[in-house]
């Protein structure tokens, strides 16, 4: 199979690995020069200025999982939005799968399914509207990632600067992503997922553990994220929570 990865950042350099030892032709566009490296193909390019081919290119899978550089309206829209405009323009796939985020879902009580998404923020309105984007395409998946960590990028540092209310967290191992992403090429699944380890935990309890709280925090209302749909295609999680994946060897 042809797959052409826009990305290789946290996720898409361990995805693009998974996908080569399983066989696959890998091209990806990324900002950085590379060149080929352990047999992938790698393209330098910006989409966010402009466009990578000079020609329509065929491929059986196209993966889109950039990120931002800044936590801004302006980059979210100019990533998730301008950049796949400019990919899309230029390449075929027979199937596309988009990078989300569970952030289209509000932080309020309650069990959030895949069609609960709302614009609740400016950053979910560009969420969606990507998600839009992704939609175009004839076969595409889009799937809204957790909380992403893995040994080396643990989310939490040290003892939190304010102290509120205690919130359930959702997460997902960086390694567990990017299987998920080959779960969903290999069964050729369609439509939006949401991606997470199934088990979430309240910050207080994952503070507390780490050494980083001595008291558990007020708790209202549960705020769930539903990963069924995407277990019920038979994907199951290598780490089951936060902490099975905590110490985990780094993939390679």
């Amino acid at each position: 199979m042809r797959v052409l990865l826009a990305g290789y950042g946290f996720v898409g350099s361990v995805l693009a690995s998974l996908l080569k030892a399983s066989g696959h032709e890998i091209t990806v566009l990324r900002r950085q020069p590379a060149g080929a490296m352990n047999g992938i193909e790698f393209v330098t390019c910006d989409l966010i200025c402009g466009r990578p081919f000079d020609a329509r290119k065929q491929f059986d899978a196209v993966i889109f999982s950039l990120a931002p550089d800044e936590r801004s309206d302006a980059a979210y829209t100019a990533t998730y939005c301008s950049a796949q405009q400019n990919l899309q323009a230029m390449v075929d796939a027979s199937h596309y799968v988009y990078i989300s985020s569970t952030a289209v879902y509000p932080e309020s009580a309650g069990t959030w399914r895949e069609a609960d998404a709302t614009a609740h923020s400016s950053r979910a309105r560009i969420l969606l509207e990507a998600e839009q984007i992704a939609q175009q395409m004839p076969h595409s998946a889009v799937l809204r990632f957790a909380g992403l960590y893995n040994s080396e990028r643990r989310i939490y540092y040290g003892p939190p600067a304010t102290v509120g209310e205690d919130r359930l967290v959702h997460f997902l191992h960086r390694d567990d992503a990017a299987r998920a992403v080959t779960h969903v090429l290999a069964r050729r699944l369609s439509g939006v997922f949401n991606v997470h380890d199934g088990h979430p935990q309240w910050r207080s309890d994952v503070l507390r553990r780490l050494g980083f709280l001595d008291a558990p925090l007020p708790r209202t209302g549960e705020r769930r994220i539903s990963a069924e749909k995407l277990f019920a295609t038979g994907f199951v999680p290598r780490y089951a929570d936060y902490f099975a994946g905590l110490d985990a060897p780094q993939a390679t």
